[in-house]
Parts: C-alpha cells; structure tokens; sequence
C-alpha cells in the first residue's frame, strides 16, 4: 500500500500537469484502493498504508467534517467564492482569500475533512451563480447582493422562506420550473462527489462525500450532516424541503443509500444547543424508528462556531460547568436566560449532549430485551466554517465568522460566535475506510479548537499509558462487560498531551440510571495549577455499581489563554467599548464516552 501511495500522488502530479501520457494507477493499486474504499480496511487482512498488519496499531488524525464552500447559500450570500476544491487545498496547506479580501492559511494541515454544503440550495445556486448563471429576476439579490456588508439581504430573501416554515417551501424559481431545478441539483450534487472524490489521496489526506440537511422549523435548528463512508452515495443529496424529519431522512437513507451496493452513512445532529429541544424524541418514537437512529445517529457535535452544546445550567443556576461558549438562543435568536420559562429551559438543556446522554440510559432501560440505547452517542467537534477555511481554529488569528467580516462593529454584533472545534479519530491509516470505521466505533474525540492529545481507556484495570490495555478494558466509545456481576471496581485511565497551552484539568463527567432517576456529576480526576504538558492518569469510581445502567467521558482543560475577541479588539485599540470581548478562555477537549449497559432489571 506504501508502493500505492506514491503511485497515486504521481497519477494526481501527472493529471495536474495535464500530461499527455497516461496518468493512471496500476492494476493492483486499483484493485487495492476499490477494496479499501468498500470497507475492507475494517477487516484484520487489510492492508495498512505503511505495509502494517497489526490490528491495534491505531494512530491519530485531526479533521473537520463540516465546511461550507460558495455552494452554500448562506456562505456565497455573505461573499465566499470559495468551490469545495478550494476548501479541500486550504485544509492542506494552500492560501485561500475571504470575502474581505484577505488572504489565509490554516498553519496546521488537516488529515480528512468534508464539505457539507447545504442541500436546500444546490439547485438555486447552480441556475443562479454558476455554471449556468441565469438572468433571472429571481436571482438578483443573490448576485448582486451577497457580500459581507449585504448577505443579510440574501439571508432574508432566500434562506428564511425556505427552511424555517413548518411546511418547506420550494425556491419561487423551482416552483415554476420544477424540472429545471431537479436537474440543477442533481448536477450541482455530482460536482460536489466530483471534487471530493479527486481531493481523495489515500494514506495522505481523506475526504468525505457529504452534505447538510438544515431542517429549522419555525427557527429552531435541527440539522445533520449526512457522512458517507465511501464514494458510493445517494443518487441525490437529501434535503429539508422533500424529507422534512428526522425519520424521514433515514428512511430515503435506508432506501438510496444500501449496504449491498456498498453505500454506508452517518447522520451527526450539531448546533443542538440551538434546537430547542426538539428532534430527539426518543420517549415517544417506535422501534423501528430508535433502531434507525441508533443506526445512524452514532456520533453528535459538540462544539461548533454557533456555541457549545455540551451542558446548560440548571434553570435560574449559574454553573461554571456548563459556561464554556455558551450561545443561548430561542428559535434562533439570541436570548436571556430570563426570555425562558421553566418548562422551555429544562426541554431546551435535554437536548444539550449531557442531556442526551442521560436520555439514552432511560431510554435504554425502556428499550427492555431489545438492550437498545438510542442516544449512543460519540463526541466530535467541527467548525461550521463558512468561509471554506475547515479546520482554522486559531484563536489569534481567526478573522471573525463570515456573516461579520471586514468591519469590528460588525464584528463585535458576532462575538458571541467562536472559531469553532474540530476532531480527532483513532484510526489505523489515513484512508476512507479506516476513518469512517472509528467514526462507526465511535473511537472519537472533539475539542474546541487547539490539538490536545488525548485516550480513554476504561475496565477492571489501570492500563498503564504506552502499554497494552489491561484486560476487559475498552476505548472511548465502547462499552464495557454488561454482565450483572461485573468488575468490583472500574478504572479510567486517561493519557492526554497539550498542544500549544499546558493542560491544568482532568475531569470525568458520570452519569447513570440509579434508583430510577438520572443523575451526572463532574468529578476532578487531575489537576495542577501550573499545568503539565505530558500526562496519565488513572481514576477510580469507588462508586461503580456493575447493576447501574452508566457512561463517563473525560474532559481535559488547558491553562487560560486570551479569547478570539480580545485579539480583535486588542487589535483595534477599543476594548473599552465592547468590554465584553477582552476576556480569556479555557480551551478544551472532550472524549467520547465509555457505556456500562447492564440488562435492564439487573
């Protein structure tokens, strides 16, 4: 596979060059890479890219699945040009210019990544911006209008009609002309799959065919990025306005997207800090729809530009805890807590991750002999960048979110946005398939921007860091023995490493199903005031009950470092008119969690 790699970057340097000769792979390299591409990696024959065989010999690659490129209507509205080829050459290193004329470069090259532009649009934004550019009336505004200073305009007239109605409504343009826009979109879809599937560099760089569905019913986010494991997708990119819920955009899933003809996908909610509750009803959903949850819906993000979504306060509490780049909004908009009422708070933090997760007990006791948790769900971060720039997390020198660019008073209306996170996955190469089976495994991690190193391991015993695992234990994402009679005593062991800030916190958040209530806390496993830079560390719950339905996750915090904001006003010199931005943040990171699932009634 190591020969294959080379052949493949010299078959892209040939096509680049446009090369008269043939620029093609040789046969068993091809025949290689359609395996791997199919999942095949997954097995213990596959082949790794350096000609390694060893089943556990996992490594770690940072990544980004949620970009925007120009083909978003929210992103070109407010001036990206940006083509997702463009995105992908960022991610690896090339300068790309914003809206603002700017020119950036993320520093850190991504290892995989996904443009995720929104299927709502992709027929409007072929007819009206580019290939075919129509001159229509109905495309004004968006050509004419779509820059930093104007989006707003392009905001209100396309996107707010369209995705925030209970009942989806078609762009005027593609109700007159329905056939024009079916054949648009499908065409704007294979452009999308055309210049993912080329940035594709096996054992060097990974992209993933995807999209966003961007259900906002009466402004209330619902979204989910659709992940597709191979180039094998759906026929059609599946959106808000045809497949209006959440069931319904698994089912066309169950039927575009089968395993027989090698097609698999995943389907992660974020900004779920934005979705006022709504979308996970896990208490009332039948069988058949928890099971293509939990089928899909394997992994959730928890940090994002839009705010945090692992935690909210309780109602009328303020809590520390749950303060990390908190967007509170409601339908949308930026809201107080006192903008809330009781019942509106407490359904708005069930759908916070911890809330989730706390679900996914209870509704796995309910689930019975069926033993299905339907909130089984790893943590990734992503930025939501709508720039193409995936993966630029830089605090210092992050320019401000898109709908803000070029002018601090903008700026500022933003600040409550923030660079966003990104992932990491324990894989054993760089390809599609050995990613996408650590995203299914759930053998993730996310973090709010910096590259903190991190592993969990959980089980009977300490698994000394740098050694093999102790027995019976596993990784972040799995679950441990669900036998009644289970370990007397459990043990996490936590290996983290800072990036640029040394580390001062390790926490483990528990929660558990005991005596019939939901419960969680935040237990310090490690802490140091002037931070370490290179540590392991194993904690014990001398409270591990083997009957208690469980989860526990780690979170890792670096020593303060000075937020995006105050770099920009610091910059401008006026910190003392937007007070609020000079302020200083402890980045993050946060594991996937570790599940004990006893039988229920156990």
């Amino acid at each position: 596979m190591g020969v294959c790699s080379w052949a493949y970057r010299r078959m892209r340097r040939c096509r680049d060059h446009n090369s008269a000769g043939r620029c093609g792979l040789p046969t068993i390299c091809r025949l290689i890479l359609s395996v791997v591409a199919l999942g095949a990696a997954g097995s213990a024959l596959a082949l790794s890219c350096d000609g390694s065989t060893a089943p556990d010999d996992k490594q770690l690659f940072w990544g980004d699945l949620h970009v925007h490129s120009g083909y978003s209507l929210d992103a070109w509205g407010f001036g990206t040009a940006a083509s997702p080829a463009d995105a992908y050459a960022f991610a690896r290193g090339a300068p790309l210019t914003l809206a603002d004329g700017r020119t950036v470069t993320i520093g850190q090259p991504l290892d995989f990544m996904a443009v995720t532009d929104h299927a709502e649009w992709l027929d409007l934004m072929y007819v009206c911006t580019d290939p075919l550019a129509r001159d229509d009336p109905y495309c004004r505004i968006l050509t004419e209008r779509n820059t930093p200073a104007t989006g707003s305009e392009v905001f209100r007239e396309y996107v707010i009609p369209t995705i925030t109605k209970a009942q989806p409504q078609l762009p005027t343009l593609c109700e007159a002309e329905p056939e024009l826009c079916r054949t648009a979109r499908l065409s704007q879809w294979q452009r999308i799959q055309a210049q993912t599937n080329e940035a594709n560099e096996p054992c060097a760089f990974t992209t993933f065919v995807g999209f966003e569905w961007s259900a906002t019913p009466g402004f209330s986010h619902t979204h989910r990025n659709i992940i597709f494991a191979s180039e094998r997708a759906t026929a059609d990119a599946l959106d808000y306005l045809r497949y209006p819920t959440p069931r319904l955009l698994w089912q066309a899933l169950e039927r575009q997207c089968r395993a027989e003809d090698g097609c698999e996908a995943l389907a992660i909610p974020h900004n779920t800090n934005m979705g006022d509750g709504l979308s996970f009803d896990v208490e009332s959903e039948a069988p058949e729809v928890l099971a293509l949850r939990a089928k899909y819906e394997r992994l959730v993000e928890v940090h994002q530009e839009k705010g945090n979504s692992e935690c909210l306060p309780a109602f009328g509490a303020t809590d520390e805890d749950c303060g990390f780049e908190l967007y509170v909004t409601k339908r949308s908009r930026p809201a107080a807590a006192e903008a809330f009422t009781r019942e509106e708070w407490e359904r708005m933090r069930s759908s916070y991750v911890r809330g989730l997760l706390l679900r996914g007990l209870d509704g796995y006791r309910q689930s019975g002999v069926r033993r299905l948790n339907p909130l089984k769900l790893g943590l990734v971060g992503s930025t939501d960048n709508h720039m193409g720039t995936g993966g630029f997390t830089d605090e210092a020198r992050w320019p401000g979110p898109q709908f803000a660019l070029g002018d601090i008073d903008r700026t500022m209306q933003r600040s409550d946005f923030n660079p966003g996170g990104i992932m990491a996955v324990w894989a054993k190469e760089n390809t599609r398939a050995s990613i996408f089976a650590a995203l299914k495994r759930r053998e993730v991690y996310a973090t709010s921007g910096p590259r903190i190193r991190a592993r969990l391991w959980a089980g009977p015993g300490a698994s000394p860091c740098g050694a093999p695992p102790a027995p019976g234990s596993v990784p972040m994402g799995g679950t441990l023995d669900a036998a009644p009679t289970g370990p007397p005593a459990l043990h996490l062991t936590v290996h983290a490493q800072a990036d640029r800030a040394p580390l001062t916190r390790i926490e483990i958040v528990k929660g558990e199903l005991k005596d019939g209530e939901l419960k969680e806390r935040v237990l310090t496993a490690w802490q140091q005031p002037d931070g370490a830079t290179d540590l392991c560390v194993t904690w014990q719950d001398a409270a591990f009950d083997p009957n208690t339905p469980a989860f526990w996750y780690a979170r890792i915090l670096e020593t303060p470092t000075p937020r995006w904001s105050a770099y920009h006003c610091r910059r401008a010199g006026r910190c003392d008119e937007f007070p609020q931005a000079d302020r200083w943040i402890r980045e993050r990171a946060w594991t996937s969690p570790v599940w004990h699932l006893p039988a229920p009634g156990s």
